[in-house]
């Protein structure tokens, strides 16, 4: 089973390397440039990912919390990063990896789903916008390469919006077999609304193929997904 912090590290870690991996094509794109957008609803300690060791009120601030960088990596002469996301940190050095850190949104609140709110429709306050900077983004992106899905069981607020976006979310169910898929399919055909939905829901199968390993039961495989 996984802990919350070696789920933090596993998805993050296998999603930004896969990411960043030129093996992967994504349905004909024009660019071998992708952009992944995770949201840890749980949230994540920022302190407990890079943590500022050169700060001598580090360890007395952090308590018990600050062991877990007494064998880190150091990304300079301040910041560490967290032993579990060795991966990324290799990225880091090869500078294909970046750290901004301490950055928060104009909200000064404090409740968590207001903030939520805040962060994914790129708003200066809650509820002020009603869709999602990233759906937004796919407006001034040239058509072909205007893109996206959501590993999710539904679309969270950054991707709604008046620009159209396919969804995914591993499943624990048997796979069906080709030879269903296929009547199915047969059966939609002549169905103008339903062939549509369908076509959409298999161009997002192809899509997934291969990846959803374990059914996309942990973190790994969620991250090797969304890669």
């Amino acid at each position: 089973m996984y802990d919350r912090r070696s789920f933090i590290g596993a998805s993050v870690a296998s999603a930004l390397t896969l990411a960043l991996s030129p093996r992967m094509a994504f349905a004909k794109a024009e660019t071998d440039k992708r952009f992944v957008f995770i949201i840890q609803r749980g949230a994540a300690d920022g302190l407990g990912i890079v943590a500022p060791v050169g700060d001598p009120a580090f360890v007395g601030a952090r308590g018990d919390l600050a062991a877990d960088f007494a064998t880190a990596a150091k990304l300079d002469s301040m910041f560490a990063l967290h032993p579990e996301l060795s991966v990324l940190g290799g990225l880091y050095t090869k500078k294909q990896a970046l750290f901004a850190h301490a950055v928060a949104s104009p909200y000064r609140d404090r409740s968590h789903f207001d903030g939520q709110n805040v962060l994914e429709s790129g708003g200066t306050s809650a509820y002020q916008v009603k869709d999602g900077w990233l759906n937004r983004l796919l407006g001034v992106l040239p058509p072909t390469e205007a893109k996206a899905i959501a590993v999710s069981a539904t679309v969270p607020l950054a991707l709604r919006g008046r620009h159209d976006v396919s969804s995914y979310a591993p499943s624990g169910l048997p796979q069906a077999s080709d030879d269903l898929m296929q009547r199915v399919t047969m059966l939609y055909q002549g169905d103008s609304q339903l062939h549509a939905l369908w076509s959409e829901a298999m161009n997002t199968r192809q899509l997934t193929s291969d990846l959803a390993g374990g059914g996309g039961a942990n973190a790994a495989a969620t991250g090797a997904l969304a890669a």
